[in-house]
């Protein structure tokens, strides 16, 4: 049996939607923000009190205060920003990496430029300011990180439970037809229109209000035209090899001989023929997981 990435412990797929989905950005700024206003409230680190500008008509709470709320706008922006981002392409891990860096390091810069115009500006060396900040800077983002990352990894891993479970519940409840068992196809209405052996069907097509259905007729692809929607033919062959893979597709999944991933994404190539069927990010995971548990198909890795 195959592996699906879903289920490994720590990969670049669980980073990617750990940073990019919007429950789990949501987590992470308010732990961040507890986190934070703990430090400032209860910490007060000694080594940045003695920056402080006496003079100066703000205390050395509300001049913390300020610095911290400055570097957790830039984290803020930062994020939203890169769920944006995640919402229309794929993040490679080199990209994660760097903007993870850029954001710790604009934050740092942030927050020392700011507490350093706070504490009297060319009177504090500013490099000795960093040097302060910067461990407790990665101590504040370290703690709401860990914790986030766990929290979501445990949400993913109960989902999949879910999924499998309601997976193998309709794979027990409507048995897969054989490759020789024929198949119809009813036209709206009920009418019998086009009738076949599963194992010739390759895919099939949306087209407005009607289908193309492609199958192998003899060694020729052909294509016959239904009445009828996806929807439709979708609900009809629940269980079966053909299976929705995206909103304009559907594929026979024992005449698909190869998954690859593209920079869009997943893609299918078939049996007896030249075109390849695209899956979409809504169907990724189901399409993964039918493979993984019902054939011997080597996956396409997102750690690769």
């Amino acid at each position: 049996m195959n592996e699906v990435y879903i289920d490994q412990p720590l990969n670049i797929a669980s980073a990617r939607r750990f940073l990019t989905r919007y429950e789990s950005i949501l987590l992470f700024l308010a732990l961040t923000l507890v986190v934070a206003v703990l430090l400032v409230v209860f910490g007060q680190p000694t080594s940045i009190l003695g920056y402080f500008e006496q003079q100066s008509s703000l205390t050395p709470l509300g001049q913390i205060t300020i610095s911290f709320i400055s570097g957790f706008g830039v984290l803020l922006l930062s994020r939203v920003v890169l769920f944006l981002v995640g919402r229309k392409r794929t993040l490679s891990p080199a990209t994660m990496v760097i903007w993870i860096v850029a954001e710790l390091i604009l934050c740092l810069s942030v927050i020392t430029l700011v507490l350093w115009g706070l504490c009297g500006g060319g009177t504090v060396h500013l490099a000795t300011l960093v040097s302060d900040l910067v461990f407790g800077l990665i101590g504040v983002l370290l703690v709401p990180t860990v914790v986030t990352y766990l929290i979501s990894r445990l949400n993913e891993a109960q989902a999949e439970v879910v999924r499998l479970r309601q997976f193998v519940d309709r794979q027990d409840a409507q048995p897969r037809q054989a490759a020789d068992a024929s198949v119809n196809f009813y036209a709206k209405g009920g009418r019998l229109a086009f009738s076949t052996r599963m194992g010739n069907i390759l895919f099939i097509e949306s087209a407005d209000n009607y289908v193309n259905i492609h199958y192998i007729n003899g060694e020729k692809e052909e294509t016959f035209i239904l009445f009828n929607s996806m929807k439709n033919i979708e609900k009809s062959f629940a269980g079966t090899s053909l299976m929705r893979c995206h909103r304009g597709y559907m594929v026979n999944a024992d005449n698909v001989r190869l998954m690859r991933k593209e920079a869009l994404g997943l893609v299918l190539e078939l049996n007896h023929t030249a075109k390849t069927i695209p899956v979409s990010k809504s169907f990724a995971e189901p399409v993964t997981q039918y493979f993984a548990y019902n054939t011997n198909m080597t996956l396409p890795s997102e750690q690769k």
